[in-house]
């Protein structure tokens, strides 16, 4: 029979195990993978209040990195876009300015991920991730312009 001490224990132990688990094997859209969680992964509703605060902030840049047709055809308005699958994208990124802010996002986060290992690379520092790019913005209903 076991007692309730060993018991308490063993439901303790069960719980560390499952918060751990949690925190290790939670989905990509949560965290920015690819720039080993150096940058802050943002949430859609998160990201529009970081965008409502600093839209007049000519050191702030949304950047989007899908291609230019994903561009045209909508986009969270204010953005900017850099091809991130374009062959002159590290000469294009190579231009930004690392002492401005950025929020970067694509349409799942995929391709953000890559934008960001970059970042990392080129030495920005104050970097935010709209985590789930813009496919999470538009469940959240939130506006895109076109």
């Amino acid at each position: 029979m076991v007692n309730m001490m060993e018991m308490r224990k063993f439901v303790l132990l069960a719980f560390i195990g499952a918060a751990v688990a949690a925190f290790l094997f939670r989905p990509g859209w949560l965290r920015a993978e690819g720039a080993g969680g150096d940058y802050p992964n943002l949430s859609p509703a998160e990201s529009r209040d970081l965008i409502g605060k600093r839209a007049a902030d000519g050191n702030f840049v949304l950047l989007d990195v899908r291609t230019p047709k994903e561009f045209q055809e909508e986009r969270i308005s204010g953005a900017v876009g850099i091809d991130f699958l374009s062959k002159t994208f590290r000469e294009e990124f190579s231009k930004l300015d690392r002492g401005k802010t950025y929020l970067v996002y694509c349409r799942t986060g995929n391709r953000s991920n890559g934008a960001l290992k970059v970042m990392k690379e080129e030495g920005f520092r104050d970097v935010y991730h709209l985590g789930g790019g813009i496919t999470k913005w538009k469940e959240a209903g939130l506006p895109t312009v076109k």
